[in-house]
């Protein structure tokens, strides 16, 4: 009676566990989507105010500054665990070209602590967005975060990583050169033999002044680009974590549940015996001792 209530306990709580993965499978599931139906309009956007951005360079030659050393890393991290090697892989990236007086700017608490652990220091934290309608407001206190270390002349450039999505597939590592921006990246990308016609645009603000809020918006594309792709990834890789737990608890579960049929056929032996035991017992004449 005891091993079957031990085990009827196991089950309970793997029942509990169960349910609760299968919650956490859901809900990175929705997440995971979420972003991958906002992903292309992302992209679309920052693609558009690339070209623009391209446009405006035909009104006034861009100011030529050398790109010193002096880098500051935008990671696109995990806020939350159970990603399996999500935060590792764009760490380990970012720590084998990360130089001496580097900073490291971090969307996603989670991911801060593990490259922590691992003895990376990070200059700046921000919580990673948790859903899609989050994004703006994370990314604009990092742009912020951005402008104030270049205003300041801490850093000199400004370098992007994120894990690329693709689907129910492991992500790769994607860097971009954020600031200054680079002539290839001002270009959109355009249909393969032919060349895009460029003219000037029509405009009501001064060249120099177009070109800079121009600028301004293409640093929040581009970051919003990443954390939206960041964002996807990284439920993704939750999910597919979750999809293998839920599948360990559910083998678990199929084992425990065999074993309390077992016990409970065990039991039901047991009684049995003790009930033709007892009653051979009462038989007159009978020793007490069960036929072999």
């Amino acid at each position: 009676m005891k091993r079957l209530a031990e085990v009827q306990s196991h089950i309970a709580s793997m029942g509990s566990l169960s349910d609760l993965v299968g919650a956490m499978r859901a809900l990175a599931s929705m997440r995971m989507q979420e972003a991958q139906r906002a992903l292309p309009a992302a992209r679309r956007y920052a693609q558009s105010v690339a070209g623009a951005v391209a446009d405006s360079l035909l009104l006034s030659p861009p100011v030529s500054m050398e790109v010193g050393p002096r880098t500051a890393w935008v990671l696109c991290l995990a806020e939350h665990g159970f990603v399996g090697a999500f935060n590792r892989q764009l760490i380990d990236a970012a720590a084998a070209v990360r130089a001496k007086g580097d900073h490291w700017l971090v969307l996603g608490s989670r991911g801060a602590a593990v490259a922590e652990e691992h003895g990376q220091v990070v200059q700046w934290l921000r919580p990673m967005a948790s859903h899609c309608a989050a994004v703006p407001e994370a990314v604009e206190a990092l742009a912020g975060e951005i402008y104030r270390l270049l205003a300041e002349g801490h850093v000199d450039r400004v370098e992007l990583l994120n894990i690329r999505f693709h689907g129910n597939a492991p992500g790769q590592v994607a860097r971009r050169r954020l600031l200054p921006v680079e002539p290839t990246e001002s270009e959109t990308p355009e249909e393969p033999g032919k060349e895009r016609f460029r003219q000037l645009p029509l405009h009501n603000l001064a060249p120099r002044q177009l070109q800079e809020q121009l600028l301004a918006e293409y640093v929040f594309a581009r970051l919003s680009e990443a954390a939206v792709e960041s964002l996807a990834s990284e439920n993704a890789a939750r999910f597919a974590a979750m999809a293998s737990a839920f599948d360990n608890v559910s083998g678990k579960l199929q084992t425990l549940h065999h074993e309390a049929n077992q016990a409970r056929q065990e039991e039901i032996t047991t009684e049995l015996l003790d009930l033709v035991v007892g009653a051979m017992a009462l038989e007159p004449g009978h020793d007490g001792r069960v036929p072999g």
